[in-house]
This record gives structure tokens, sequence and C-alpha cells, in this order.
């Protein structure tokens, strides 16, 4: 009897102890896992060294040809026949080419007509001269009016001439032929616009806002990326900005052209682009990070190990500043910097059951 109630008290004990050492280990891991953190802000110095420093602004724009004529017959009518078109879209062309020929059936009947009243005018002028033979006042006055009948005949055959250039539509300077919307047969006007011709060189046209653009001046550099080209980086300078800003929604904007360094042929009017343009630039000179620097009331101080230094200051970017005096290279200023750290609660806890189940008294037999 006493046998066996000995044996199901070290039954017992056994899952006592099991489950005395699952709430330790669970009580453990609860306090290790909730320490508590805390961040604390500390000054720590820095050198003050040189380096070098640009300033830049940012807009986007597209790609454009630095010239663009549209061509239009200045032939007066409202439906002239298109005799021939000699050009396909996307093709170079030369300056003076010929692009098209408009129908001159009646160019060419003004300048018979002319023809006839000069040859008309010069019989005349013959027929005058054996009239008035005689050199007297009279005689001269004939001579002289018909001389100039025979001129202004002569002049108006010229112009009827040079008339008939107007049909043939030709190309104003060397480039490519785009928007080509006309060919043999069709009937245009005076307003309707047959091709365009384009340069092959272009240049950039970027948008900035009006706090960038008052900036930016004439000859600033610029790096040009591309959306459709994402291998192609190229360099350029502003050459022209707007006097006058463009407002939309109350915002106000200028446009900047960009001439390129040098021109790709892959480029292609229309194509996006974005530049970034370098409005200042220092080099060599003693930087401070804009996080060390304090403006109050119109001073500008940093905090060193010696103590405030008021400094004087140049261009800045959204990381450094450019000290123009107050420090020199090798001083340091105080830099705020957050440190973290850990303060582990107490496990004396867990260790005291620990300790009171392996380090008490020992087992009857």
């Amino acid at each position: 009897m006493i046998k066996d109630i000995l044996l199901v008290m070290k039954n017992h004990w056994k899952a006592i102890v099991t489950i005395v050492l699952v709430s330790a280990c669970g009580f453990y891991y609860y306090n290790k896992s909730s320490s508590s953190q805390t961040t604390t802000t500390v000054m720590q110095p820095q050198e003050v060294e040189r380096g070098d420093l640009s300033v830049s602004v940012s807009g986007s724009g597209q790609m454009e040809a630095i010239s663009q004529v549209d061509l239009v017959s200045v032939v007066a009518g409202d439906a002239i026949a298109v005799n021939e078109v000699f050009v396909k879209n996307n093709q170079e062309v030369k300056k003076d080419q010929v692009i098209a020929v408009l129908d001159t059936q009646d160019a060419l009947r003004d300048i018979e007509n002319a023809k006839l009243a000069l040859r008309s005018s010069q019989i005349k002028q013959k027929q005058v001269e054996d009239l008035y033979e005689n050199l007297t006042k009279e005689d001269r006055w004939q001579r002289q009016t018909q001389e100039v009948d025979v001129q202004e005949q002569q002049i108006a055959l010229e112009k009827t001439q040079e008339k008939l250039q107007d049909y043939y539509i030709k190309a104003p300077f060397d480039g490519i032929i785009t928007s080509l919307a006309v060919e043999a047969g069709d009937s245009v006007s005076n307003t309707t616009v047959l091709a365009s011709v384009i340069t092959k060189k272009m240049h950039a046209t970027v948008t900035l806002n009006e706090v960038d653009a008052a900036k930016v001046v004439e000859g600033d550099k610029a790096v040009l990326t591309f959306d459709a080209l994402p291998d192609v980086t190229l360099s350029g300078t502003i050459s022209r900005i707007d006097t006058i800003g463009t407002v939309s929604s109350g915002v106000v904007s200028y446009d900047a052209e960009i001439e390129l360094d040098t021109q790709d042929d892959q480029l292609k009017p229309g194509m996006s682009v974005s530049a970034d343009i370098t409005v200042s630039e220092r080099n060599n000179v003693v930087l401070v990070p804009n996080t060390a620097i304090t403006t109050t009331d119109g001073k500008t101080t940093v905090e060193t190990s010696q103590g405030t230094k008021e400094i004087k200051t140049g261009i800045t970017d959204d990381v450094n500043t450019e000290v123009v005096s107050g420090l020199s290279e090798g001083d340091d200023v105080l830099i705020e910097t957050e440190v973290s750290s850990s303060e582990t609660a107490s496990s004396s806890s867990s260790s005291s059951i620990f300790k009171s189940l392996f380090s008490g008294p020992g087992r009857r037999n």
C-alpha cells in the first residue's frame, strides 16, 4: 500500500517539474523579447573638408527641329492642280530642290500674252520713229513716250516669268520632308500645306517653374536624358529662355531652349527629354553639412568643439553648403546624431525559478 502511494507521488512530481520548466522557459523568453529600446540625440564632431559643389535645376520637354517651314502655294486661286510630286516623307532634300510642281497652264498663257504685248509695243515704237523723224520737241516727246511703253511691257514680261517660279514648290533649306499631304492630281489652294521641311539639327525645349527659371541664364550647361533612349546622355547649353512666362492653372512656367553639343541620329522630333541644368558651380571650396547650420535673425552659425562660430555661406545643394568665411579645412562642426540603446528587463524571476528547481534539496528514495 505504501509502495503504491510513493509511486503515485513520484509520477505527480515528474509532471509538476515539467510544468514548472515550461513556464520558466516561457517567462524567460518573454522577458528577453520585451526589452525596452530608447533613442538619444547626441552631438558628434565632424571634420570640415574641401570639395566640389554644384547646384542644378531640372525641367522636362520635347526635342524639336531647329527650323520648320510649312510649304504652301503662293499662287492665287481656290483650286490649282498638282502636276507632279518628286519627294516622299522622311526624304532628305537640299535647298531649292523641287518638291512639287503645280499646273503651270495659266502662268504660261500669261507669259505668252506678255510677250505679245511687248512685241506690239516694239512695233509701235518703229512706227513712231518713222513718223517723228525730225528732232523737234514734239518728236522727242512721241519717241520717249513710246520708249517708256516698251520698257513697261518688258518689265511686265519679266514679272510673269518670275511668277512661273511660284508654281514650283522648293525646299527653303537642307532638311527632311515631313507631313507630305499631296500627290499628283490633287487640287490645292493657297492655304493648303503641301508638306513641311525640318532641319536635321535639333534642340531641346524644356519647361521650368518660375523659381528655377529665375536661376537659369543663357550659357548654362545642361545634361539631357531621354525616355526612349535610356543609353543616350547628351550635353548642351542654354541658348534662350522666355522673357515672359506662361500661366496655366495659376502656375507660371518658362520655356528654355538647349542647343546640343553633339547631334545623335537616334533622336526624333517630339521625343521626351529631361534636363539637369547647372546654375552654380564651385570647385575646391570648404563644405559643411546643411544639418550643421543654423540661421537666426539673419545670422548664420555652426556649433564646434570650441563653441558657436558665425560663418558666411555661398551656394548650397540638398546636402552641403559652401562656407566662404568663418571655418577652415580641418576644423570640426558638431552634428546632431541619434543613437539607439537597449535595456533588457530583469530576468531575476526566471533565474529564481531555475534555482528553486535545481538547487533545492535532493529527491528521497
